[in-house]
């Protein structure tokens, strides 16, 4: 019983603690547009997630730019890697990949809102050859992870007011 009662104080405290910071969930701000339009490369996957991304917040994407509240294009998206680290024996031990978007947002009358802007991130990972389907699979697992990162970035800056 007595245990019990100290768990309560201290999470208690740790409520009041974290309430007292100004520490608040991020969630999802409304994004100032009823519709958007997505012009990027048709074989994008950072394009795609953005598309499902915006009509889950109930925001419409036309066919055309003439349809839309706003125009967000997407100029460049790469992916590259590059060796942080050798092993003894000249093999790669360590990569790091790097993840560019570059997008800007325009509305309806073709003024710029967002000018163009670039997102870059990295992530390393520990490399081995005799792992290669595991290795491969998780650096397919980590670029996702960068496009995703690069998509909520995007979301937040559309939803801030400029």
């Amino acid at each position: 019983m007595r245990r019990e009662a100290i768990k309560l104080i201290l999470g208690g405290l740790a409520l009041l603690t974290a309430s007292g910071c100004g520490f608040q969930l991020r969630g999802s701000h409304a994004i100032p547009y009823r519709s958007i339009y997505v012009d990027a490369p048709r074989d994008s996957s950072a394009a795609r997630q953005l598309a499902n991304a915006l009509r889950s917040r109930g925001i419409a994407l036309p066919e055309n730019a003439r349809d839309a509240d706003a125009v967000l294009k997407l100029f460049e998206e790469k992916q590259t890697r590059s060796i942080l680290s050798l092993s003894g024996g000249g093999r790669v031990s360590e990569y790091r990949l790097n993840y560019t978007l570059s997008y800007s947002l325009t509305d309806k009358e073709g003024r710029e809102v967002y000018p163009a802007a670039t997102i870059q991130s990295s992530r390393d990972f520990t490399y081995d050859d005799n792992q290669y389907l595991a290795k491969s699979a998780e650096e397919k697992f980590l670029y996702r992870d960068l496009q995703d990162d690069a998509v909520q970035q995007i979301l937040r800056r559309l939803a801030r007011p400029n």
